[in-house]
């Protein structure tokens, strides 16, 4: 089982400058949020002392109320990472700053917003599921106000249970420390009150809203019925697939589309045999994946599950693998305009494995998809299952074996030779064509897997699956 680094907040608490104190002064202090052995997010250069410390002074209170206030976002909303995938280079001037409507959207997510007149880490937390993304990034420079400023960066995801605790021991903290002063009545209090005596039901109501996007005390109230009717009529997961995938203007219209497609798809056919023996290659990544608590890398455990796939099809990690042998694909297409859901998916559609798709695809997105659709048939439990855009743990895994599945990252190796002759767009094009990948599939290999292990390719077995059975041999 994989280890994610643990997640600490600790401080130092200043006595109050002022008697009576209120609630910024009484919780004046010295913050600091260490994630691992990563360099602390709070860590702060003071270019008039010349030092550098790895803690930020200020009062707790207004990051304590920016978490309470958007504690279900932080706990379940997970569409700001669907921006940070499509803007690759989201964080080049920062994960909060300077971005406008992109600001807004992600406000409820970036430690910065937290304001009261103090300059926090440039931090965004984006849950994924099991496991929760923590990205940091240095103030700009030169700096858009003198003074000290924070200079850590990071890109890392921790467990969401760890860092829910961690979340709630910090507030807690803030809390006791008022209640010390003699302090009561405040918004953190009543909102923190409130968080702490809701029921089992509001709670799967508030992290239903909050993957929508929505907060759900003020503004779930017009989608209540529909939030209630997804999970009414969606088994799970696909109605946490669903919530993170559709708008929610559109979600009586987006359940319609699931009515249709599994009409389409047809109900009680065979899976194709082939997949029934592919599940049987990956019953243990299957029961690895689903087991409650286990925090395996997504995106590896999909790398791993695609090398068997193509170890088992007898395809060379260089060669070009088909998609589409084993589904039925379809189209019916929706609206412009809300693209989240992008498609349905049953392994015992009428005529076997069927793949429903929300557009119509040029050849190399849908050899993407398909495969998307593959790496489900063979690690979901239930027959159906839903592909939206969202980036939570579920979707990285089938996207990690997509990755894989259809542009090798050792075959992408093999294929550019010499890492050091790296240089023109037309390179990794050529491979693209060569696999019937995209572009962006062949560079995300290049970034997260062979510049990772720096083209070692050596270190890594012929048979990197000790134990397994391949039916077929790869002729490697």
């Amino acid at each position: 089982m994989s280890t994610l680094p643990d997640v600490a907040f600790t401080w130092k608490w200043h006595e109050p400058s002022t008697v009576p104190a209120d609630e910024l002064t009484a919780t004046w202090a010295d913050l600091e949020i260490t994630i691992g052995s990563e360099t602390p997010l709070t860590t702060v250069e003071d270019p008039v002392a010349g030092t550098v410390r790895p803690y930020t002074t200020g009062s707790l209170y207004p990051l304590a109320e920016w978490i309470a206030f958007n504690w279900w976002s932080l706990l379940a909303e997970a569409r700001p990472g669907t921006q940070i995938s499509q803007l690759r280079f989201a964080y080049r001037n920062g994960v909060g700053d300077q971005r406008g409507s992109w600001w807004v959207r992600s406000r409820r997510h970036t430690l910065r917003a937290a304001g009261g007149g103090f300059r926090w880490p440039d931090a965004m937390i984006v849950p994924e599921g099991r496991q929760t993304r923590i990205v940091w990034m240095p103030d700009n420079v030169p700096a858009w106000r003198p003074g000290p400023r924070h200079v850590a960066r990071g890109n890392t995801v921790v467990g969401s249970e760890a860092l829910t605790e961690a979340l709630r021991g910090f507030v807690d903290a803030v809390v006791a420390r008022l209640a010390d002063w003699g302090i009561t009545g405040t918004p953190l209090q009543r909102e923190w009150a409130e968080l702490a005596a809701t029921d089992p039901a509001e709670e799967a109501f508030c992290r239903a809203a909050a993957r929508l996007g929505l907060d759900p005390y003020t503004e779930a109230g017009p989608y209540a019925a529909d939030i209630v009717r997804v999970v009414r009529e969606l088994p799970e997961p696909m109605s946490t697939d669903f919530l993170n995938g559709v708008a929610p203007q559109r979600i009586a219209e987006r359940l319609r589309w699931v009515a249709r497609a599994r009409e389409l798809a047809g109900q009680g056919g065979q899976a194709h045999p082939a997949i029934t023996e592919l599940r049987e290659l990956a019953a243990d990544m299957r029961a690895t994946f689903h087991t409650p608590g286990r925090l395996d890398n997504a995106w590896h455990m999909g790398y791993e599950l695609a090398r068997r796939v193509r170890a088992w099809a007898g395809v060379a990690d260089t060669e070009r693998i088909e998609t589409d042998t084993m589904l039925t694909h379809h189209v019916e297409p929706v609206t412009y305009g809300d693209r989240g859901l992008v498609g349905y998916g049953t392994r015992t559609g009428a005529g076997g494995p069927v793949l429903v798709s929300s557009r119509r695809f040029t050849e190399r997105p849908r050899r993407f998809l398909e495969a998307r659709a593959l790496c489900h048939f063979l690690f979901e439990h239930g027959p159906e299952f839903l592909i939206a855009s969202a980036h939570t743990h579920r979707q990285h895994f089938a996207r990690g074996f997509a990755l894989e599945f259809l542009a090798p990252a050792r075959g992408v190796a093999e294929r550019l030779g010499d890492p050091r002759g790296l240089n023109t767009a037309e390179d990794v094009e050529q491979i693209a064509e060569d696999f019937g990948a995209g572009t962006i599939v062949v560079e995300h290999q290049l970034d997260n897997q062979m510049l990772a292990q720096d083209f070692r390719w050596e270190r890594v077995p012929q048979k990197v699956f000790p134990g397994v059975r391949y039916p077929k041999e790869t002729g490697r």
